[in-house]
């Protein structure tokens, strides 16, 4: 009998990060690093997509992590559209893609991605161990090394995109590959994503892992907060935290006016804590 992910033409992916686009800057700023998390629901080929990424484009990021975005395949050429002629995500950034579903029939990919305007030093994926059900494909998070201006320590990103309806020991299993891999590194850390945390188990595993790394939640005022995507009365499953910088008093938001997705944008802006 065939699987259900062969049967819509599904593929799971497991395949070295893709780069592409050109970069604006050489070094992130080492003082007001302004950043963007969104999980974007494979929904960036949209022209309604497109012009509220334009609105926060205004906003001038210099990373944007990216789950759910869907690029065209086999080329992988374009970021803002999988249909349409190749376009970049704006002038000013480069990205970054790992994919984790190929739709043949549709002729996409989708994973996460993270954009930025300097070129990453390096940039690795890694799957999780176990895989969601239905579709046997798993999860994944990318990290992406950057050097920053005056400094010579680099800034580690993870991008998180957490595995979804497992038990719990197998969503443990991905929180302990991103632990593995941030002790790697003593310098600067954004750890951003979708975490999938709708049970109350999962918030305090995740809760234990960024304790012992010593990483700092970005904290909202309460009506963002109440704005970030949740399953009834769940924990948000969107959240950003750091490590060796400082979060710049109010610059934490998240943006309610943007609905193309069902998740809302979240930006901060940091300064990085010097040497």
């Amino acid at each position: 009998m065939r699987s259900l992910s062969s049967l819509l033409g599904i593929a799971s992916a497991e395949l070295q990060v893709i780069e592409r686009g050109t970069f604006s800057m050489t070094e992130l700023p080492n003082k007001q690093l302004r950043i963007l998390n969104w999980n974007i629901a494979k929904i960036n080929h949209s022209q309604y997509w497109q012009q509220e990424f334009s609105i926060i484009q205004r906003q001038q990021p210099h990373l944007c992590f990216f789950q759910e975005a869907r690029l065209s395949w086999p080329e992988a050429r374009t970021f803002s559209s999988g249909q349409d002629e190749p376009k970049r995500t704006s002038a000013d950034f480069g990205w970054h893609f790992a994919p984790n579903l190929i739709y043949h029939r549709q002729k996409y990919a989708a994973g996460v991605l993270t954009a930025s305007v300097t070129p990453a030093l390096t940039s690795v994926a890694l799957h999780s161990q176990h895989q969601e059900p239905f579709l046997q494909t798993r999860k994944l998070f990318l990290v992406t090394q950057y050097p920053i201006a005056q400094q010579r320590q680099t800034l580690w990103t993870i991008n998180v995109h957490g595995i979804n309806f497992v038990r719990s020991h197998m969503f443990q299993s991905q929180l302990h590959q991103i632990e593995q891999a941030i002790t790697q590194h003593s310098g600067p850390i954004i750890l951003a994503g979708d975490f999938n945390t709708w049970r109350p188990k999962r918030m305090q595993m995740l809760q234990s892992i960024i304790q012992r790394l010593g990483l700092k939640p970005v904290n909202f005022s309460s009506n963002c907060q109440n704005n970030l995507k949740r399953f009834l009365f769940s924990d948000p499953l969107d959240h950003i935290f750091y490590r060796g910088l400082s979060l710049r008093p109010h610059s934490a938001k998240v943006l309610n006016q943007l609905t193309s997705s069902d998740h809302k944008p979240m930006v901060a802006e940091f300064n990085i804590i010097s040497e």
